[in-house]
């Protein structure tokens, strides 16, 4: 820690520093609240912060729009509804600590994400497409030109910006002020726009990639067999750009005098391949969450993209936007009368190990339906159960609690970058492709390398096969270095011709070693991430998945079973085979709560076995008593239901 760090994350969620001459730092749990100030009358903002902080919440979270506040070029409103500093000691007198997100993109719904239009004005600022021309990006209330985070002169009207914020808030920080963290940015994923080339040739952001890629000249504009390594360098380099300009945002965090307190990234709802997670952590110095709004049939889905953030965040692993209500230019979240999608959603994430959450929205506003509280401060009845959640997660220490995962499963992108590479409908963005459920190779179906489709089919088999044999996994992304892979007991890297060069040294190195068990396959990889060939020969002492296994997931499940060692039969689910349990222990090995999930499209009930010290185990939204009898117990679940158990 900092000499003089005033508020930073832990593996628990966020601590704050003792006041100036006292003793003692404060954990704060990272269970939030979602606000829009500059929404809600001033006359209304003590009694909806008071029903935030009755729901058990912790901390209220915020944009800062900059769009609200620039009103034009050099000239800020912070008056009224938009009076930041009376928010602040609004929220310190309800007893809600805070976060702030100023941007410079925010979303919120707001026209142009937030950003004004004094700015889009600046071509200098502006992102360029492969054809030279300005980017747009097609949102409601009407399309707007997307800025260039590599802009030198967008950089300059950001830092501006965030002194302005500086200027407001400087006297409402921690640990004498309620403001404990910062957000860089918001979904920084291109604006959506991953098409391989699509966007952005900006000047400095074509200097950004020479910088990156140490290569001479123009980047390519279209997919070229004769220029694949360059095409796949310039792929990967979309990551590089988002890490690199986040980290200019944070230094500018800095540059202001707001470099104290903690600060974090929340990346969009999507699938996990489609962002770096630990490239964006590095560049900024601090955590990076993902948002969720999902239906029930997609929570299985949900469950693996926060096994893959569980498995990479550090130190603490957010869900930043859980959905409370949704936009009204989108399909409806919920089917017919079901009224737990919301909790479910949350304790899905909780489920997998997140130790924080974001509701969004928890206040209701414009642009938004189903909001938690009203704008009187009164809690929906459909809201009723975020207090009963936050309560259990109090009652069992939760962000103390852990569960085991002997498994790490490689997140390998060598394939899933020529997927991108050779996308035929390019510039389409991959995000439309998933969300139009294009195959098992999702967006990999759109282009032409076979491999890309059938790795994407591998990493969907192992994770199902890993599941089916109750084998607690984490999903790791391929940069994980060799002392942490070392400290699963198995590593399964699905592979076919490509691997990344620095992976496969490190899993040679583990393997020489017998620092844990390695698994490769269905192929043996002669090719490096870019397609050239292997320097070093596969490693002597490793596993091979079998090829037919693809076809044959119980006998896939039973290869991998062998992998996790001999695991108790407690917090293991007897029958039937589509539905889960996660344990999590307090330090002393104790288990203290179980969630038990099922996938099943229709309700079951399921057989839990349990430790011999359990007789009983409550569900807290219900207050039913499940007995325990000869270590079983009966768990009815409703189709794709989710259910949060404490022992």
């Amino acid at each position: 820690m900092e000499a003089r760090r005033r508020t930073w994350f832990d593996a628990h969620g966020l601590t704050v520093a003792a006041i100036e001459g006292g003793t003692g730092e404060r954990r704060l749990p990272f269970y939030a609240g979602a606000m829009h100030y500059w929404r809600v009358a001033p006359t209304r903002w003590t009694a909806c912060l008071r029903a935030i902080h009755e729901q058990g919440l912790t901390i209220v979270e915020t944009y800062v729009p900059w769009r609200e506040h620039e009103t034009a070029d050099g000239a800020f409103d912070w008056r009224g509804a938009k009076d930041l500093g009376a928010f602040l000691e609004a929220a310190r007198a309800a007893g809600l600590s805070v976060v702030l997100r100023p941007g410079p993109h925010v979303n919120a719904e707001l026209t142009s994400f937030g950003i004004p239009d004094h700015v889009l004005a600046d071509a200098a600022s502006l992102a360029r497409t492969a054809h030279g021309t300005t980017a747009w990006m097609p949102s409601p209330p009407r399309a707007w030109p997307i800025p260039s985070y590599a802009s030198a002169a967008f950089q300059r009207r950001v830092h501006a910006w965030y002194a302005a914020v500086a200027a407001v808030v400087t006297p409402h920080l921690a640990p004498e002020g309620p403001v404990v963290a910062f957000g860089v940015d918001n979904e920084a994923q291109l604006f959506f726009r991953l098409g391989a080339y699509d966007i952005d040739y900006h000047p400095d952001a074509l200097a950004w990639w020479r910088d990156a890629s140490g290569l001479e000249g123009a980047p390519p504009r279209a997919w070229d067999p004769a220029e694949a390594a360059r095409c796949v360098s310039w792929v990967r380099f979309k990551d590089q750009y988002i890490a690199r300009a986040l980290g200019d945002f944070a230094k500018m965090l800095d540059d202001v005098g707001l470099g104290h307190i903690a600060r974090f990234h929340n990346l969009p709802p999507g699938h996990h391949g489609h962002y770096d997670l630990r490239r964006i952590q590095h560049a900024i110095g601090g955590p990076v969450g993902i948002d969720a709004y999902s239906t029930r049939a997609d929570l299985r889905d949900l469950r693996r993209r926060a096994t893959a953030l569980v498995g990479n965040a550090d130190p603490v692993p957010l869900a930043l936007e859980v959905g409370v209500g949704f936009f009204p230019w989108f399909p409806p979240l919920d089917h017919g009368d079901d009224k737990d999608r919301e909790r479910d959603q949350l304790l899905t994430l909780l489920s997998a190990g997140a130790r924080g959450f974001n509701l969004y929205m928890a206040v209701e506003r414009d642009r938004f339906y189903g909001a938690a509280i009203t704008k009187d401060g009164k809690v929906e009845s459909h809201a009723a159960w975020i207090r009963v959640l936050v309560a259990a997660l109090h009652e069992v220490d939760w962000t103390s609690l852990r569960r085991v995962t002997p498994i790490a499963l490689i997140d390998a992108k060598a394939d899933a970058r020529f997927g991108l590479a050779t996308c035929v409908p390019d510039p389409m963005t991959p995000v439309l492709a998933e969300l139009l459920g294009m195959g098992a190779g999702g967006a990999a179906e759109l282009g032409t390398d076979a491999s890309a489709i059938t790795a994407r089919r591998w990493q969907t088999a192992l994770a199902s096969a890993l599941e089916l044999a109750q084998v607690p996994y984490a999903i790791v992304d391929e940069s994980a270095s060799e002392d942490e892979l070392a400290r699963y007991r198995a590593v399964i890297v699905p592979t076919l011709d490509r691997i990344d060069h620095g992976l496969w040294q490190r899993i040679r190195a583990l393997a020489e070693h017998k620092r844990a068990i390695i698994v490769v396959g269905p192929g043996s990889p002669t090719l490096d991430e870019l397609g050239q060939p292997l320097i070093h020969d596969p490693p002597r002492r490793i596993g091979k998945i079998r090829a037919a296994s693809l076809d044959d997931l119980p006998g896939l499940a039973a290869d991998l079973a062998a992998l996790a060692g001999d695991l108790p039969d407690a917090w293991q689910i007897e029958r039937p085979d589509d539905v889960r349990a996660f344990a999590y222990a307090d330090p002393s090995g104790t288990t203290k709560v179980v969630f038990v999930v099922s996938d099943a499209p229709r309700p079951v009930t399921a057989i839990l076995l349990t430790d011999a010290a359990t007789t009983t185990l409550r569900d807290p939204f219900t207050n039913e008593i499940l007995r325990v009898t000869n270590g079983k117990a009966s768990i009815a679940l409703p189709a794709r239901g989710v259910r949060m158990l404490l022992t």
